[in-house]
């Protein structure tokens, strides 16, 4: 094992960087070669991680790999190296950074020393550990000829999904025409109506990139696959694509498909509460939590989603599950007055505990909020005290800007002008505390009254207050631009709603801009650039100005 090791020259080859000198390759490949049964996991790990350290630096192949790689080779053919399928991923990144470096990037010796090893290479694809063939796949990924080969061959089912995935998306990237297209589509066609059904499934997401419609065709096979509880721990054990060490899991691969049932919205909001039905009917939480964070993706893009939305939220307030009641309640809060019809639900949850496992607040919370976004003076009670008390001992904030977090307390209150006279005692009372204490939310504070049209110091607090930064204001020709370039691109510009500021004061549109408003206005997508429940918020808040805009002459 790794004959002629000592015979390379490697302190005349290129280091990585300083840290990373060419001599220490022989030394960790050693290490590699040594490690065995008894060998420590933890030591093992760090031998790869230096082994990538040495050789894979960003986006090139130095002379170290070259000199490196037959070695690599020895050692990932021989059944006693540990954790072989760490080594095929060295060397498939090797092979990356080889295909895609620029020019320069790439030792000179590479491509032909890499030809030289690729017949031994090509003897993983029949190795008897599924794991290293897996592996080894990505040394043909965005090949559809190989990955053919394979297919045919191949008989492990975690092996075989691999295969299928990788299948569809190498034909795609090929364009391929001819006999070997119409073999591709043979073979995904076969599957789909074949008797393994996570193969059948693999085959849908599969054939999606070569053709979009298909998963739109098989929605109602999908859901009755992926709410099968007999079937459901099967994906989790045999579910891998090239480009994750982890297998996908049944609530991933749902997932995945709702992306691609994304095409046509009422398809995935029917998926969706056919997701969310089949949870509740076999009693399975993880499906029913699935089907509220799919709904949640769905929503926060799309606002025709709502309509369906509204009573798959609603109908799991009652849930004996905390984190489905919780994102639930979330649901319906972002909603806003379209929830108004289940006000009494949520006034029935202002004091649930339940909690989110990855997400801060309660289900009351939400309710809570939810009722104050429908206007319901149920909510007013105590809610001051019950949006700043969690502040107080909080170290620091963590969270996903697309995740149904807790909203922020000014974005509660601001709304509340019509209910200032009860709550602003609650509101100074909690800023004075606030500002004694230096906490987290005197600028949330300040900026709610504010906004209601009160002072936001307090009482001998020197003066004066410094207003809230806006943006310039912007000629109507700019405003104009601004609006056009919006409807020419989809990126909602930051300057997008003074532009709107403006043309409402100018008080006249333009056809060309009154067109792309109204495109606008009709579009199903939130304008916002936003991804948590503020895409809602801003939605809202645009839409009605695009309407008062839309009322001019």
């Amino acid at each position: 094992m790794l004959e002629g090791l000592d015979a390379v020259d490697w302190r005349g080859l290129e280091a990585v960087g300083p840290d990373h000198p060419a001599t220490d390759v022989p030394k960790v490949l050693r290490r590699i070669a040594r490690a065995d049964a008894t060998t420590r996991p933890e030591a093992v790990e760090r031998a790869y991680g230096d082994l990538q350290g040495l050789l894979l630096p960003l986006g090139r192949v130095t002379g170290a790999g070259t000199a490196a790689l037959p070695f690599l080779v020895d050692l990932a053919l021989d059944p006693d190296t540990a954790a072989r399928p760490d080594l095929v991923e060295v060397l498939a990144d090797l092979a990356h950074n080889g295909e895609t470096g620029e020019a320069g990037a790439v030792d000179s010796g590479w491509e032909a020393a890499w030809q030289r090893q690729w017949p031994r290479l090509r003897t993983l694809f029949d190795d008897r550990d599924p794991l290293v063939r897996r592996a080894a796949l990505r040394l043909i990924a965005g090949r559809t000829a190989p990955l053919l080969e394979r297919w045919h061959q191949e008989t492990d089912l975690s092996v075989r999904v691999t295969v299928l995935l990788a299948l569809g998306e190498a034909a795609a990237a090929e364009d391929l025409t001819g006999s070997t297209y119409a073999e591709v589509r043979a073979v995904l066609d076969g599957v789909l109506h074949g008797e393994n059904p996570v193969l059948r499934v693999a085959a849908v997401i599969a054939t999606a990139p070569l053709d979009p419609q298909a998963a739109l065709r098989a929605s109602p096979m999908l859901l009755e696959l992926l709410t099968d509880p007999a079937l459901a721990p099967e994906f989790g054990k045999v579910w891998y694509t090239l480009d994750c060490e982890y297998p996908y899991d049944r609530n991933d691969v749902a997932s995945w498909a709702l992306q691609l049932l994304r095409l046509d919205t009422a398809v995935a909001t029917s998926f969706v509460a056919g997701l969310a039905e089949a949870g509740s009917r076999i009693g399975d939480a993880e499906l029913r939590r699935c089907a509220l964070d799919e709904a949640w993706g769905l929503l926060v893009a799309r606002p025709s989603a709502a309509e369906a939305v509204l009573p798959l939220a609603a109908g799991l307030l009652a849930d004996p599950d905390d984190d489905v009641r919780y994102k639930a309640a979330h649901l319906l809060a972002v909603l806003g007055h379209r929830a108004a019809p289940y006000a009494d639900r949520l006034a029935a949850l202002l004091d649930d505990p339940g909690e989110s496992q990855f997400f801060d607040g309660t289900v009351g919370d939400h309710a809570r909020w939810a009722l104050t976004r429908i206007g319901d003076p149920r909510a007013l009670p105590d809610l001051v005290e019950r949006l700043v008390a969690p502040y107080r001992d909080m170290q620091g904030r963590g969270y996903c800007i697309s995740d149904p977090r807790q909203p922020d307390v000014a974005d509660v209150l601001r709304p509340l002008h019509a209910h200032a006279g009860v709550l602003l005692p609650a509101v100074r009372e909690a800023l004075s505390d606030e500002v004694a204490r230096a906490g987290w939310l005197v600028r949330d504070l300040r900026e709610v009254l504010h906004a209601w049209g009160e002072s936001p110091l307090l009482p001998g607090e020197p003066g004066p207050y410094p207003q809230p930064w806006e943006p310039p204001p912007m000629e109507p020709a700019q405003a104009e631009a601004a609006v056009l370039a919006y409807a020419a691109d989809g990126q909602l510009h930051g300057k997008f709603a003074t532009a709107l500021s403006t043309l409402t004061r100018h008080g006249h549109l333009a056809p060309p801009v009154r067109e792309a408003l109204e495109a606008q206005r009709a579009a199903d997508c939130r304008l916002s650039e936003y991804g948590d429940y503020r895409a809602l918020l801003q939605d809202e808040e645009i839409r009605a100005r695009i309407d008062t805009l839309l009322a001019l002459p």
